[in-house]
């Protein structure tokens, strides 16, 4: 599954997400996360998950850093691809800006 998460603007608390995602164990041995942008503009993470678990380790990742601060970030999640049924079932249960 991949996954684009945008910064909606707040460019601040999207490198300050994805320096949360890449100090996450579970969620670095379950996805590969990369920065994307143009002229050294950080303007969005792009993930690559692989299973149900990975998914869930994003959804625990997201509640931890929206525990850490004290307004929500207006990121969106994008998904690219087709989706399996769990994986819509677990898009469903978790918490996630999904747009």
């Amino acid at each position: 599954m991949e996954l684009t998460i945008n910064a909606a603007g707040d460019e601040q608390a999207l490198k300050e997400f994805y320096g949360w995602l890449r100090d996450d164990a579970d969620v670095t041995r379950s996805a590969t996360i990369r920065p994307a942008g143009e002229l050294g503009v950080f303007e969005v993470i792009s993930m690559s998950i692989g299973s149900l678990t990975g998914l869930a380790n994003l959804g625990i990742a997201w509640g931890n850093f929206l525990r850490s601060r004290k307004e929500t970030p207006p990121f969106t999640i994008t998904v690219d691809g087709e989706l399996t049924a769990e994986q819509r079932a677990m898009l469903r249960n978790l918490d996630l800006p999904f747009s």
